[in-house]
């Protein structure tokens, strides 16, 4: 009987160990009066009630931590100087209902280079984010920001990439972005209701390489609005209403290697449109109304590599079309009246003509 004992107590003391442990790796929460402390991967959070109070670092760690995480804690505002000395360089309080934020509450923060927003209810306001010196990523996806006021990015010195994703923007302004660093390399503005964009609304961003613009309601475009971008690499317009491009719109664009086109509402293009777009691998015109390829289309053009005309209407190319394509590997015809113009597409080395979305 007092083997048994013996045993059964070490058993029980070896489960105790076992939890205990488990539960020092585990986030933890204290009840102190109505003031919730979560003990949070080596940081300790004290919220009450969607108030972020205070975020310390817990002093058993000797080591500096990275990642803060903050996601699903119910929050609606932070309150000012919350963070206390926080070394992390990464910060997600992404799906909370955040809709209350000033300058100050991101102080205590020097060594922040991301911030996730995601998903939450922010406000924009001039110098939001203007103590966060050394933030290179800013996420503000899925806020239901509906513009972008004058001087939201100012002192943001050391940003690389800024999105914007499924908001409710309506318009880009020529101040919109006027504060952005000009060292910022990627900007995406998908899935908004932008029907707007200004002239010159990105000619300070001398270093962007992306822009996405895709999945809003632009129709007319007017021909300076990509004014300054020489470096950009990829531009994304598809899913919108654009009736016509020319080859002023596209003009500074001379660094560009890839431009998406597709599901558009593009009937024709005149010769020399991409006269320009020397440095072009990737053109996609894919699901747009296209009835006639003129000569000329693709003058210039001597690093394309791709062509997408699936699903348009075409019916005629003219005879030398796509002459001086040197690099051209594929060029994707799908979906359209092409019975009357295999013998201008039988030269071409890869001409998929089957009807792939």
């Amino acid at each position: 009987m007092s083997r048994f004992l013996l045993f059964f107590s070490q058993v029980v003391i070896l489960f105790l160990s076992a939890r205990a442990s488990s539960e020092m790796k585990k986030p933890t929460c204290q009840d102190n009066g109505n003031v919730t402390t979560l003990q949070h991967f080596g940081y300790n959070v004290r919220h009450y009630e969607g108030v972020l109070i205070e975020v310390t670092p817990q002093s058993r760690f000797d080591y500096e931590l990275d990642k803060l995480n903050l996601m699903n804690l119910g929050l609606w505002t932070i309150q000012e100087n919350a963070f206390k000395n926080v070394s992390a360089t990464s910060l997600d309080l992404s799906s909370n209902w955040i809709f209350v934020l000033k300058r100050e509450s991101f102080r205590g923060l020097p060594n922040l280079e991301m911030l996730s927003l995601y998903r939450n209810v922010v406000p924009l306001w001039g110098y939001l984010f203007a103590d966060l010196r050394n933030l290179t990523s800013l996420n503000l996806d899925s806020n239901k920001i509906n513009s972008i006021p004058m001087d939201t990015f100012a002192g943001l010195s050391s940003l690389k990439s800024l999105s914007l994703f499924d908001n409710d923007i309506e318009a880009i302004e020529a101040e919109s972005f006027s504060s952005l660093n000009p060292g910022l390399l990627s900007l995406w503005l998908s899935r908004n209701k932008i029907s707007r964009v200004a002239p010159n609304s990105f000619a300070g961003l001398t270093e962007l390489n992306s822009l996405n613009l895709a999945d809003n309601r632009l129709e007319d475009l007017p021909s300076c609005i990509f004014r300054g971008l020489n470096k950009l690499q990829e531009l994304y317009l598809n899913d919108n209403r654009i009736t016509s491009v020319s080859r002023s719109l596209l003009r500074d664009l001379v660094g560009l290697q890839l431009i998406d086109l597709q599901r558009n509402e593009i009937s024709a293009l005149e010769p020399d449109t991409f006269r320009d777009l020397s440095q072009l691998i990737q053109l996609n015109l894919k699901k747009n109304k296209l009835s006639h390829i003129a000569v000329g289309t693709f003058a210039g053009l001597s690093n394309l590599k791709y062509i997408y005309l699936s699903y348009n209407k075409i019916q005629t190319v003219d005879n030398g079309t796509f002459t001086g394509l040197v690099k051209l590997r594929a060029l994707y015809f799908g979906g359209n009246n092409f019975t009357e113009i295999r013998k201008e597409l039988s030269g071409l080395p890869y001409v998929i003509l089957k009807k792939r979305t």
